[in-house]
């Protein structure tokens, strides 16, 4: 493909999963009362023109939790993937740019972090910090921003020794600047496209931690916590866990997609350099 044609592409799927979150957007603001009404006359009800998805255990109906439930799962997500961007960019920008004994202290801290496999950081922490989507969210931005440290301060150290980067004090650009006009176009790519791979990845631990009952806790609808919820009921019930399953594949499987897109774009842009 042209590049045309991939930043066509890009551009279709970046508005089809903007077009999705707004959706649960106002599905949570309007149905966010609905998800947890019981209705324990149409238990376990099958999908019908009165519950397009059917109903669960409770009778609750299942469309409406879909939806408030991919909400509670992909907003916390979006949220700790920026938090966790911003401070390990940062964190790479000033171990370069103080260097010396800043540098090593950021090292260190990223090996002692980087030591322990991410999830069992993560379910350690909130184990020790208690249930719920706050501590799980805390726990996946403390145990996640080492990587964009990491990354940063290697692109940045290829850099820093560039003859046009160093005769920018020349000139009298400001620190801030530098990053403006050096720092940020020589990281973002690498950066953009690692954020949209590491979004599924913080996508599936918040729903892994609420399958196993360390993050979002019932009644709230959450797509982790329904499909585990709806275990019991796969055989005589199967919709309960389909629909959330389904809808959590899809998602995923659209940002693998425009990860990919943005790699081959990518890509393409630094054979014409």
């Amino acid at each position: 493909m042209s590049s045309d044609q991939i930043k066509r592409n890009i551009r279709w799927v970046s508005l089809g999963l903007l077009a999705f979150l707004v959706f649960l957007a106002f599905a949570q603001w309007l149905g966010a009362d609905r998800a947890n009404q019981v209705n324990l006359g149409h238990v376990l009800a099958p999908p019908s023109h009165q519950a397009l998805f059917g109903r669960d255990e409770l009778g609750r109906d299942l469309l409406v939790r879909v939806f408030v439930g991919g909400a509670h799962t992909l907003f916390p997500s979006l949220l700790a993937l920026f938090l966790v961007v911003l401070f390990g960019c940062l964190m790479g920008v000033f171990s370069v740019k103080f260097g010396g004994i800043v540098d090593r202290l950021v090292q260190v801290v990223i090996t002692l972090f980087q030591a322990f496999p991410p999830i069992i950081f993560v379910i350690g922490i909130v184990g020790f910090l208690g249930l719920g989507m706050e501590q799980t969210l805390l726990a996946i931005c403390l145990t996640s921003w080492t990587k964009y440290a990491y990354l940063v301060r290697s692109l940045l150290l290829d850099i820093k020794e560039e003859p046009y980067f160093r005769y920018a004090d020349m000139f009298g650009n400001t620190f801030w600047s530098k990053i403006k006009l050096y720092y940020f176009p020589s990281v973002f790519p690498q950066v953009v496209t690692t954020m949209v791979y590491d979004l599924n990845t913080i996508v599936m631990e918040i729903a892994g931690m609420s399958f196993i009952g360390l993050g979002a806790q019932m009644p709230d609808a959450e797509w982790g916590a329904m499909i585990n919820n709806g275990r019991s009921y796969l055989q005589t019930a199967p919709w309960i866990v389909a629909f959330p399953s389904l809808f959590l594949i899809l998602f995923i499987g659209g940002v693998m997609v425009l990860g990919r897109l943005l790699k081959q774009y990518f890509a393409i842009q630094q054979e014409y350099k």
